[in-house]
Parts: structure tokens; sequence; C-alpha cells
């Protein structure tokens, strides 16, 4: 993964975690789609928008081990207890 989308994953993760949502949205286009593996997908950055207010009602806190990019896969993050 290049410097440049660690920066982008960085900057968007710390928005998250800062309660920051709009911040976080700043890096999802119109048309993003957000998968819960198994569960649900959200279609849209209006739903991304949505489902954060809703389900963060505290900012959560998480560490990245690492990231998952174009042909490199491995475990992304898990939360903070």
């Amino acid at each position: 993964m290049s410097d440049t989308h660690t920066s982008i994953l960085e900057k968007a993760n710390a928005a998250i975690m800062r309660g920051d949502f709009e911040g976080f949205l700043v890096f999802c286009t119109e048309d993003t789609e957000w998968e819960f593996v198994g569960d649900q997908t959200l279609k849209g950055k209006e739903a991304v928008r949505q489902w954060m207010r809703d389900a963060y009602k505290e900012p959560p806190n998480f560490k990245v081990r690492r990231t998952i990019a174009e042909g490199d896969s491995s475990p992304c993050s898990e939360r903070s207890p």
C-alpha cells in the first residue's frame, strides 16, 4: 500500500475516533458502499452518515494493526476494550 493511501486511512480513522464523522465522510464518495459481511450494506454517503449517527453514540476507540489494499489482504483493525 502506498504511503498516500496509508495517510488517507490514518486521517479517516482519526476523524472517526474523534467523533468527527463529517471529517470521515469527506473521504467517501456519494456512491460509497460499506459492507458489513454477513449483515448489511450501506449504500451512499447519507446512509453511512445516518448509520454512524445511530451506531456511534460514543466515538469508537480502535487500533489499526494492518490495512487492506489492492492485492494486499491482512487483518485491518481491532477495537480496544
